[in-house]
């Protein structure tokens, strides 16, 4: 997975990526609204994101749907990060 953060304050951010999940299928997606990185105690930071699947290629071309990633952020830097999608393919002829 790639994915860019692009903060606008201290807790609310932007993001957009991808996901490749194997020999040319992906997923793309960005924000659908802004997402949440706030402090907690011990230095921990908890993040959440709703995201808007744009896009996919191979098996994934004419994907759309929606993903939630709730994460922690240690201050030590690791994420931990648990996302669940819903996706739906548009298989029809245009």
């Amino acid at each position: 997975m790639t994915s860019r953060l692009v903060f606008a304050d201290e807790v609310t951010f932007r993001e957009e990526g991808s996901i490749e999940l194997g020999a040319g299928n992906v997923l793309r997606f960005r924000s659908l609204e802004p997402g949440r990185l706030e402090p907690e105690a011990g230095g921990m930071r908890l993040g959440v994101a709703i995201l808007d699947v744009e896009s996919g290629l191979g098996r994934y071309a004419g994907a759309r749907g929606r993903i939630t990633s709730n994460f922690v952020l240690s201050p030590d830097g690791a994420l931990e990060d648990e996302r669940v999608a819903v996706i739906v393919i548009d298989r029809e002829e245009k």
